[in-house]
């Protein structure tokens, strides 16, 4: 999953005057294939402006799922990009380029993603339309954006996902509109360490003003939720300790977990996601920057 806030623009661009990756990105548990695809598509940007990096770990029974990176680019920044050769690049099903190149239109940022999935892995072009928030407050949900997934290995496609983003007026809506995605999360765990996140976020920012997504893909079992805790400062060590009781939940080793985060660095928590995956196993993901 996504989220739809980008952070401030880097004041110069990636990869300038310096000998690391185009994008500072903790790829140090990557090796082989998953290392070389995850270089291929950072060597996409080199030496130009990106206007968002985020991170995200997934937590499920299938397995623990890190080092998955997105780059955001605003709308004004596109040029930079040469979309003549940009599906050849990152090896994408040209039906499904098609797709995105008829979106486009409507879109004002794009990102671009890596996620490892035990062979390859993924690549995930996400369009972001936004909807004006007096158009939202009338309708109540509108579409926020698409994304395309493929695996650029075999070029074939994964998942094309709509995102809908729900109107809430105020706490009360939020928590009740909330509470029926909570409640169906059968690992007690993962539903209490979601609930204690958002809690969190919910005492320092008005819940009115987060972005509650929703997702829809034909033929899967998803059936999930993300909330962007917008003005919230939710510092990413500061759950460190629930993250490793929802692993052992799961029977997710502890190292692995810590293997993941840089502890130097100061990341923030703003967006969580949860709910049943395609595979059909609960997962619960937090987005950190």
């Amino acid at each position: 999953m996504l989220t739809a806030t980008l952070t401030p623009a880097m004041s110069q661009p990636v990869g300038a005057d310096s000998s690391e990756p185009d994008v500072h990105i903790p790829l140090h548990t990557l090796r082989g294939e998953p290392r070389i695809w995850a270089d291929r598509l950072l060597s996409v940007f080199k030496g130009k402006q990106i206007d968002g990096v985020e991170w995200s770990m997934k937590f499920s029974a299938a397995g623990l799922v890190g080092n998955r990176f997105m780059l955001g680019i605003q709308r004004e920044h596109w040029g930079q990009l040469d979309f003549s050769t940009l599906s050849q690049a990152l090896a994408m099903p040209q039906s499904l380029w098609m797709r995105v190149v008829q979106d486009m239109e409507h879109a004002r940022a794009m990102f671009f993603a890596y996620e490892p999935d035990g062979s390859a892995g993924t690549y995930r072009i996400y369009l972001e339309f936004m909807p004006a928030p007096e158009a939202l407050r009338q309708h109540g949900i509108l579409p926020l954006g698409c994304g395309y997934k493929w695996h650029p290995a075999s070029q074939r496609e994964a998942a094309v996902t709509a995102y809908r983003m729900r109107h809430l007026e105020d706490r009360a809506a939020f928590d009740a509109h909330l509470a029926p995605y909570l409640a169906k999360l059968a690992n007690p765990v993962l539903r209490q360490v979601a609930q204690d996140i958002v809690t969190q976020a919910c005492g320092q920012a008005d819940p009115a003003g987060f972005m509650f997504l929703e997702v829809d893909e034909a033929d899967t079992r998803r059936d999930s939720f993300t909330v962007t805790f917008r003005g919230a400062d939710l510092p990413l060590r500061s759950f460190i300790p629930d993250l490793l009781r929802l692993a052992a939940s799961l029977a997710l080793a502890e190292s692995d977990v810590l293997g993941f985060l840089l502890p130097d660095e100061p990341r923030s928590l703003y967006s969580l996601a949860a709910g049943a995956a395609r595979d059909g196993h609960e997962f619960l993901t937090v987005y950190y920057d």
